[in-house]
């Protein structure tokens, strides 16, 4: 359906913004109305199948894309083609990532998802800063792969399907723990291998930061569902390791996020700690932690998405990302000012917000790993709800700054876009069983 309704779209007839951005709502629902209510793995084909995890996070990733237009109207007029092609690549290599039943299959097609993202950074990135951004991208991410298909190799075995791998890696080293796990980390990303998080948010398009936030991420998480299989026992003996970074990486992040100017940053970094968050889940090797790990992920994708959404809003009309410029927005725009309470306070956990429940599932699965975890992980929380209190009481209160253009209004799509972040965000938690 993908390629034929492709071929519709790169046809000469249909060259209209419209067309491009109903396309992806219509396999959207397309998708849904396909849903499977069984938890345990469907066939597709040899190569291919999937799970409610891949199923969940391939509706997220087209729900995202889908948004991706709405903002993105200055290349409406411009290179239309080249971001129509970008966008549909994105959805084919989701495709072959989350449906995929070989590990081989899945590192391909993982890595040449770098391609789209680099293209876009370079292409519509705002300043010259972008191309070692982009740079920074594709070295954290082939530096930490070669090492992973180097342990492909040594499995001997190119078609190590993700179904029949019980038990087959029982007698690792530590070494193969690392290059098989350090991949997928690195893409979450884990604390001390963040860095090129917040310089490609900063310089790529809202619709740049809007793939990565939204699903780029979740790829990382998707491949470390998948290895943790091969290397469960070995990850009895080091997980605490990994726990322990994630952690203390939480604290300094959220302590960090207090001294960022850049609107773009403070979300970046808040990014990283809701994704260190879930790599305890995973790494606590139990479903409460499963399930948290799954709702989180696909909360904060939501949630973050909407939030670089609102940044971009306030860039395109005070053309700076600066917390000490972007002040007093509750004065000129108090609607808008509305729309940064609701996905501040879902960033924050606020009920009945998602992340809240994932939250909840991640801390108790903690406190089912180690008892006294609960004193950090509790202020973590709060030091959480601070930054997200600090990124909305410093951008709607204070003395306007008075270069601004007034006359830009919030346009009604602006509006929808935020709407369609907030709603599943809030709502979704009424068919919870799905996740669970």
């Amino acid at each position: 359906m993908l390629i034929f309704l492709g071929s519709i779209f790169f046809s000469c007839e249909f060259k209209s913004w419209w067309f491009a951005r109903n396309f992806f709502f219509f396999f959207f629902f397309h998708m849904y109305f396909k849903i499977s209510m069984f938890n345990y793995f469907l066939n597709v084909s040899y190569l291919f199948g999937m799970d409610m995890f891949s199923y969940l996070m391939f509706m997220l990733g087209i729900w995202i894309i889908s948004l991706v237009y709405i903002p993105s109207l200055n290349f409406k007029y411009k290179y239309l083609n080249y971001f129509n092609f970008l966008m549909f690549s994105f959805i084919m290599v989701f495709f072959f990532c989350f449906f995929s039943n070989s590990f081989i299959l899945f590192y391909i097609f993982y890595e040449i998802n770098l391609i789209p993202v680099i293209i876009l950074i370079y292409g519509w990135g705002y300043q010259y800063e972008r191309f070692s951004a982009g740079f920074y991208l594709l070295i954290y991410m082939v530096f930490f792969s070669l090492p992973f298909f180097s342990c492909l190799l040594s499995l001997n075995n190119f078609n190590f399907m993700f179904m029949y791998y019980f038990d087959y890696l029982n007698n690792l080293n530590f070494y193969f723990y690392l290059f098989l796990m350090m991949i997928f980390l690195v893409k979450m990303p884990l604390f001390l291998f963040h860095i090129w998080l917040p310089s490609a948010h900063v310089e790529a398009p809202i619709s740049g930061s809007m793939i990565l936030a939204g699903i780029m991420l979740k790829l990382g998480g998707f491949g470390i569902y998948h290895i943790l299989m091969l290397v469960f026992k070995i990850n009895l003996y080091f997980n605490y390791l990994l726990i322990s970074l994630c952690l203390i990486g939480m604290m300094v992040l959220s302590l960090v996020c207090f001294f960022q100017s850049d609107l773009k940053i403070l979300i970046a970094y808040s990014s990283v700690v809701h994704m260190s968050l879930v790599i305890i889940g995973f790494l606590t090797l139990n479903n409460l932690g499963y399930f948290g790990l799954l709702i989180l992920m696909f909360g904060h994708g939501l949630c973050s998405s909407g939030l670089f959404c609102l940044s971009n809003i306030c860039y395109l009309r005070f053309k700076s990302r600066s917390l000490f410029l972007n002040k007093g927005l509750i004065n000129i725009y108090p609607v808008l000012s509305f729309w940064w309470f609701l996905l501040c306070s879902s960033n924050m956990s606020f009920p009945p917000s998602f992340n809240l429940f994932g939250e909840l599932f991640l801390l108790i699965s903690l406190m089912i790993w180690f008892d006294y975890f609960y004193i950090l992980y509790f202020l973590i929380m709060i030091l959480m709800f601070l930054y997200s209190l600090y990124l909305y009481l410093y951008t709607q209160y204070g003395k306007l700054f008075f270069n601004m253009n007034y006359l830009v209004y919030i346009n009604l799509s602006e509006y929808l876009l935020l709407f369609m972040h907030w709603v599943p965000l809030n709502m979704i938690f009424m068919i919870m069983e799905l996740f669970c």
